[in-house]
Order: C-alpha cells, then sequence, then structure tokens
C-alpha cells in the first residue's frame, strides 16, 4: 500500500548528482536528504542527515471508494469517523476492524469537517450550500444548524459543549449553543474562516484565508491577531502541551480555497477532475507552505519552509510536529530545532488530515480517498527505488558502490524507458560487495536502483547513507545548428582584445590595421569593415559537453568537390580573404568535431552547410557616351558588372561633392543599368569624375569620356 512518489524536500538542500569529464565515466551520487527524497519508497524514512532507514509502518485502515476523505474524527474510546468528498457521507469504524457501512448521508456532496461533543454526539458539515448536522449514537441525525454560507470549513467543540463554525463567501465565525441556539462571533476581513483549534484556556482560534491569518478569542469574544502569515490560507492550527501554537500556512494556488471557495484542496480536486490545479505565484522554487511557531508570550517564529502542502499538523508528545502534505502523500516530522525527517508516505496523493488514535495516527487521504494508520514499531521490512537515472543515451554501466550497515541488500535494473515497466530488466543483485561491484543490468538508456531492508531491532535498524554509480554514456554526435554569413567586408574586434587591430576569427598569422565605423558594439566586439573579407559563423552543441574544434570547406556552386578551407579552429568563428578565389557564388562547410575530448574510436563530428553566398572582389565596368541634345549636353552611362547587382552612381564636378544618379528605369536591382547626367558645359563635362559601386562595395571612378553622339 505504501508505494508513492517522494517529493523534493527543502530548497536549502543542495543537489549531489554528479557528472564525470567526457573522456571517462559519470557518477551518479545519491547521499543526502534532497537527493533521496526524489525517489520511491515502501515504509522507508529519510533523516536530516540523509540516511535511509525502515520507517514506521504504514498500514490500510479502509478503502473508502470516494475520491477524497476531507475530514476525521476520533471519540475518546477509539471509534473514528471520516467525511468522504464526492459523495458526501460519514463512515464509522476503528482501527483494526471492518468499517461500519454508510453511517450518515449528506444531500451535499462534501462533508469538509467533523467534531465530536462530550455525549458522544458526531457533528458533520457539508458543503456547498450545507448545513451541521447532529448524529446520534445510534446514526438518528437532524440538521442542528443552517448558516447562510455557502461553505462550512471547520467545526471545533469547546469544554462548554458549544460548537464553533467556520464559514466562507462571507467569512464568518459562529458560535451554536448545545440547544441549537446560534451567534455571528465575528466576521473577518476575509474570504474565508478556514481551521479552528481550542486551547487549554478553552479559547478559540481560528484561521482565515484571503488573507491567512490566524485570530485567537478571549471570554468576551474579543478577537485579536496572533499572526500575519503572508500566505493565501492559515490551513490548520494544532496546539501543543507546553501552550505553543503551531499553523501551518498555505500560499495561493497550492491547496488555498479559491477565491469563491469551491477549490478547498485545488490539487486533489484538480487531480479527481482531470483539470490543472492554478500555479503559485511565487515560483516553483518558492516555498508552497510553512509551518510557523507561536509560543504563549505571542512571540512567533518559521519552523519550516516547504515545497510541498502542508495540509495538517499534529503535536506528539515529544513535542515535534507531524505535518500531512501532498502532493505526494509524505507524512514529515519536524523537530524543534527545525530539522525535518520524512517519516513515511502512503500511496495517495495528499493526506488530507492527521487524527491522533494512542500512541499512533489515523491519515485520511485524497485521490484516492481511504484511511491509513501510521504506527509507532518500524515496518517489519522496508524497500526503497532510487529515481530513474537518464544517462540520455544508451550507457555502459560500471560499478555500483553504497555506504550501509548490515540488513541493506541493493539491486538494479535497466530500460529504455522513462518508466520501468515490462520492457525493463529483471533486477539484478543483490550485489554482495558494498565497496564496489560491476552491475550486472544490460546497457540502457535508463537505470535504476533498489534497496531492501530487512533484519535489525531497536537501536540497530539498518541505515543506507550514499549510493554511487559509475557509468559511461554513448557519445552523443555534435551538432552545427546555424552558420551566419555576415555582409562582405564586416569583421568583429576579439571582446577584451588590447590590439584595435585584434580581429575575431582571423588567423592569427594575419593581422592588418583596419579602420572602425561608427557602428553600435555587438556580442563579439567592436564592429569594423575590411574590403575583401567576409565574416562566417556558426553554433553548435554538443550533449555531452565535449570541447569542439571546427574545420571548414567551400565549394562553388555548381561544383561538387569541396576544397578544404581551415581546420583546428577552437572558436566558432571565421574571417576569410576572399582575395584568394575567384569570383562567385560560393557555400560554405562547417564539420564539429569532439575529438578533442574522446579517444579516436568514440569521437563523432556533425556538419552543416551554408546558404550560398556571392564573392565578388572586381569592381563594375562604365561606358560614357556624350551627346548634345535640346536639354543640354548629356552622358549617358552604362555600367555593367560580372557578378553582381549596381548598388549606385554617383558624379561630382571639379572636386565638389558627390551626387547620386538614380537608373533611367528608376530601379538599381540588376547587373547591367543605364544612367543619364546633363551638364551645363563641356567645361563641367571635362572636370566630371564617375563613380560605381556594385552591391558587394567594389569601387570604379574614372573620368567622363568625350564621345560624341551624332546630332538628331
Amino acid at each position: 500500500m505504501r508505494k508513492c512518489r517522494l517529493a523534493l524536500l527543502l530548497v536549502a538542500f543542495a543537489c549531489v548528482g554528479m557528472v564525470g569529464s567526457a573522456t571517462g565515466p559519470s557518477f551518479w551520487i545519491v547521499a543526502t536528504q534532497s537527493e533521496f527524497v526524489k525517489g520511491q519508497s515502501d515504509g522507508v524514512s529519510v533523516d536530516e542527515l540523509g540516511r535511509l532507514t525502515a520507517g514506521p509502518a504504514v498500514t490500510s485502515t479502509a478503502d473508502l471508494n470516494a475520491p477524497q476523505v476531507w475530514s476525521v474524527a476520533v471519540a475518546p474510546d477509539g471509534t473514528w469517523y471520516a467525511g468522504t468528498g464526492g459523495d458526501g457521507r460519514v463512515v464509522r469504524g476503528r482501527i483494526g476492524q471492518t468499517p461500519t457501512a454508510t453511517f450518515f448521508q449528506a444531500e451535499e456532496h462534501n462533508i469538509y469537517a467533523l467534531a465530536i461533543g462530550p455525549n458522544g454526539r458526531v457533528y458533520a458539515a457539508s458543503s456547498p450550500d450545507g448545513k451541521v448536522y447532529a448524529i446520534e449514537r445510534d446514526g438518528t441525525s437532524r440538521t442542528f444548524f443552517d448558516p447562510g454560507e455557502k461553505y462550512i470549513w471547520a467545526l471545533a467543540v469547546d469544554r462548554r459543549n458549544r460548537l464553533w463554525v467556520a464559514t466562507g463567501t462571507p467569512a464568518t465565525l459562529y458560535r451554536v449553543d448545545p440547544d441549537g441556539t446560534s451567534k455571528a462571533i465575528y466576521k473577518p476581513p476575509a474570504d474565508h474562516v478556514v481551521s479552528l483549534a481550542v486551547d487549554a484556556d478553552d479559547r478559540v482560534l481560528a484561521g482565515t484565508e484571503a488573507p491567512g491569518r490566524l485570530y485567537r478569542f478571549d471570554a468576551n469574544d474579543r478577537p485579536s491577531a496572533l499572526l500575519e502569515s503572508g500566505m493565501t490560507e492559515l490551513r490548520s492550527i494544532a496546539i501543543g502541551r507546553d501552550g505553543a501554537i503551531y499553523a501551518a500556512a498555505l500560499a495561493a494556488g497550492d491547496g488555498a480555497a479559491s477565491g469563491d471557495g469551491s477549490n478547498p484542496l485545488s490539487i486533489g480536486t484538480a487531480a479527481a477532475s482531470g483539470t490543472s490545479s492554478t500555479a503559485s505565484s511565487s515560483g516553483a522554487s518558492q516555498p508552497k507552505s510553512a509551518i510557523f511557531r507561536i509560543a504563549p508570550t505571542g512571540v512567533w517564529d518559521t519552523l519550516w519552509e516547504s515545497t510541498n502542502a502542508i495540509y495538517d499538523l499534529a503535536v506528539a508528545d515529544d513535542q515535534t510536529v507531524l505535518a500531512a502534505t501532498g502532493p505526494n502523500g509524505n507524512v514529515y516530522r519536524v523537530r524543534p530545532n527545525g530539522s525535518v525527517v520524512l517519516v513515511n508516505a502512503v500511496d495517495a496523493k495528499e493526506i488530507t488530515r492527521l487524527a491522533a488514535v494512542g500512541g499512533e495516527y489515523l491519515l485520511a487521504c485524497a485521490n484516492p480517498g481511504r484511511l491509513a494508520t501510521l504506527g509507532s514499531a518500524p515496518a517489519a521490512s522496508s524497500t526503497y527505488l532510487s529515481p530513474v537515472r537518464d544517462a540520455k543515451s544508451v550507457a555502459l554501466w560500471g560499478e555500483i558502490r553504497w555506504e550501509a550497515t548490515a540488513g541493506v541488500a541493493i539491486y538494479t535494473r535497466s530500460g529504455n524507458t522513462d518508466k520501468a515497466d515490462d520492457s525493463w530488466s529483471e533486477w539484478a543483485g543483490p550485489y554482495p560487495r558494498q565497496e564496489g561491484e560491476a552491475i550486472r543490468s544490460p546497457q540502457a538508456r535508463y537505470l535504476q536502483w533498489k534497496a531492501v531492508f530487512s533484519g535489525g531491532g531497536p537501536g540497530s535498524a539498518p541505515s543506507l547513507t550514499s549510493v554511487t554509480v559509475a557509468y559511461l554514456p554513448k557519445n552523443s554526435r555534435p551538432t552545427v545548428s546555424s552558420i551566419t554569413v555576415h555582409l562582405p567586408g564586416v569583421i568583429f574586434q576579439k571582446p577584451y582584445a588590447g590590439d584595435d587591430g585584434a580581429v575575431a576569427g582571423l588567423d592569427d598569422a594575419v593581422k592588418r590595421p583596419v579602420p572602425a565605423d561608427t557602428a553600435p558594439p555587438m556580442p563579439l566586439g567592436k564592429r569594423m569593415f575590411q574590403k575583401g573579407w567576409q565574416t562566417i559563423g556558426w553554433k553548435a552543441d554538443d550533449a555531452d559537453g565535449d570541447r569542439l574544434t571546427y574545420a571548414l570547406a567551400y565549394r562553388r556552386e555548381g561544383e561538387s568537390a569541396w576544397h578544404d578551407l581551415r581546420a583546428g579552429l577552437s572558436d566558432p568563428i571565421f574571417v576569410w580573404d576572399t582575395a584568394t578565389v575567384p569570383d562567385g557564388r560560393y557555400v560554405i562547410k562547417v564539420t564539429a568535431s569532439d575529438s578533442a575530448s574522446n579517444t579516436a574510436d568514440r569521437a563523432l563530428t556533425g556538419e552543416r552547410e551554408s546558404d550560398a553566398f556571392d564573392i565578388d572582389n572586381t569592381p563594375p565596368v562604365i561606358t560614357v557616351t556624350i551627346a548634345r541634345e535640346s536639354r543640354g549636353i548629356v552622358a549617358h552611362v552604362r555600367v555593367r558588372d560580372a557578378q553582381s547587382p549596381i548598388d549606385k552612381v554617383e558624379y561630382a564636378i571639379g572636386g565638389g561633392a558627390w551626387t547620386l544618379v538614380y537608373p533611367v528605369d528608376g530601379l538599381a536591382d540588376s547587373r547591367e543599368e543605364q544612367y543619364e547626367i546633363v551638364v551645363k558645359s563641356e567645361a563641367d563635362l571635362n572636370q566630371m569624375v564617375i563613380r560605381a559601386t556594385d552591391l558587394m562595395q567594389n569601387v570604379l571612378s574614372q573620368p567622363a569620356v568625350m564621345r560624341r553622339r551624332p546630332s538628331s
């Protein structure tokens, strides 16, 4: 029954999984409380020192065939009463005996609260739009109190046999005398009153939701606020023998009641209905709940913060606090110094209520709805399943070693699905030598180990403190995910370089001073320009974290053969002096290799080809024909380029400023363009210089040529 998934306990505990170097094995180490609680337990306890031992036995008390058990109460004679969700029943029974059939059936769907009066009468609160029913020992029942609020969350009986009733929407605290006379005691500035308790001085304590506050009422029914939790809901209240008050608070979306009160346990009801619960606004790494300790003097402190949702509390005789949690059905013991022990767990998602029965505890569970008993004696045998280790690829398993006392047996199994199923190998073991034993499970992507505890007695129970697994994953192939061919002539200064001429991606043997423009800084450093140079950058990854080296090759478009360009590069950038190849369209291939981190027989490569790009280091050709026309002297200019489209044509007269000329067709978009320049006189014509620039920024300047066209 007790097999369950253990939750992450404390953010403060560090993860210990370790990965070795790329050339050697990786090591999976489980040795702390935070790592052990990620596993799966059948009767195993985990203390604050990271020791696994056999925990107190958890036994099945009753399966109530309901989605949830919302409430539980225990009479002085040990008789228990449980209220269900979904079908609105109250069931009665005793530990060790088969429970009776339905003791009470409400018209409403949920019994959120139960209380037992001194005369043995059971009070049951139903919701929504419910009532408080009085149920006598013989099972007869009647409506005892009918508030106008939609929800009834908690009940408590004081020493004068008066019933206190906590309601929501709106939040109201009622008191009902034994004769049924009721009085609204307090309407707090909150959405709901959700928890109640009575202290040794017969003072009532009430917790609210939105905001999560704790109030105490004196003999004159005057409230005083004891705690502003800073969380959404003050879910549970427990009182120690020394008068200290313990309060469990929940953050929004982690089991706290919703704004309309329709979701008393958001994780549980979401699982039952198939809808998703509201995410915590504080984020997954923030505490979802906390236990506060309020001293009799009124001074309070935070005893424990948890990423679990704490639903109920009980104070043990040794003044430790038991906490019932979800979403993994764990019971924790919190010591006065704040240290935490995972006591045990149930095979349900949430433990909604705790109730002491002698030296044991009755656990009310949700999803599914059942009752279990947490005993005081250790389980005769217990088993712990580690989390499943993902090697990311098929791995060769090495040695397993562990630190443990006698009575702990270790087994392993492996498979290629992320959850163990029938396709996994059988359990191998037990392994005889804890100082190191070769794993006998077959090669696979996933591995799991199991610890079985047996034997031992009081003070000498077997314990396990660490397990280490060595493995060698299959080498993953590097990937080149993208290649960027920058604009021709654009280069970047090396970041943090003291030399202004140090260019990122340029061979160390080639260093030339280059002019810098005023472009804004880029991640690689200052952007610069150098005619004829082509910067190529790429992004490559290796799943194993291996160190990568790169080789570049090129081919001209239309050719099939690749030509080596450069090898042994360590940075994902290269500057190519394209004057070393003819003009044309080219493709670059980048090959990434992990050989620097692997032996020759394990090294792998990955490659990618770029899009085709132009290399053009030849300027355009300018032809000028002069003609006299009615509009004046006209220079008819034809500009041609063998490789690139024409970018622009300009002219200057007598050393003046450059004037931009537009093509005759109005658009510069081809390798040949026609232009017309009209001048006032032959003197201007004789001093005119024409400059043409192609798209690759090749430039040619020449004087206008005096070739006359016959007059029309």
